[in-house]
């Protein structure tokens, strides 16, 4: 299985997956013109990443925007790591951000995978 890499453009976040370390890291702005079929490929490749994961699995999100559209692929994504039993999300939000991360904090309530907060002046 190869990583996942997808370099951010000014609508749609850098995504840099890497499946023998189990860190993934999805950094940027995400409001893509076609959010299904930016996020279709990244869900894919998860689907089979859960058949043969790393031994613990960590997903960074470092989001300075997210549009609508994107919640429910982002969503999606989080429920298919959460079936790993040893997985961890590690949310960034800006400390003036109130939005992102009651995002994060609403994610955290609907799945049981386990969530740690940060709060940043930058999202780098």
């Amino acid at each position: 299985m190869k990583n996942l890499v997808i370099q951010n453009t000014p609508k749609t976040p850098e995504i840099n997956f890497n499946f023998t370390s189990g860190v993934f890291l999805i950094s940027g702005v995400s409001v893509p013109e076609d959010p299904i079929q930016f996020y279709t490929e990244i869900i894919n490749w998860l689907e089979n990443y859960i058949k043969l994961p790393a031994r613990y699995t960590k997903i960074v999100f470092k989001l300075s925007y997210v549009n609508t559209s994107s919640l429910q692929f982002i969503y999606s994504l989080l429920q298919k790591i959460d079936v790993l039993s040893k997985c961890s999300v590690q949310w960034y939000y800006f400390e003036e951000d109130i939005d992102m991360k009651e995002m994060g904090e609403d994610f955290k309530d609907a799945l049981s995978v386990k969530f740690s907060f940060v709060e940043v002046e930058t999202v780098e």
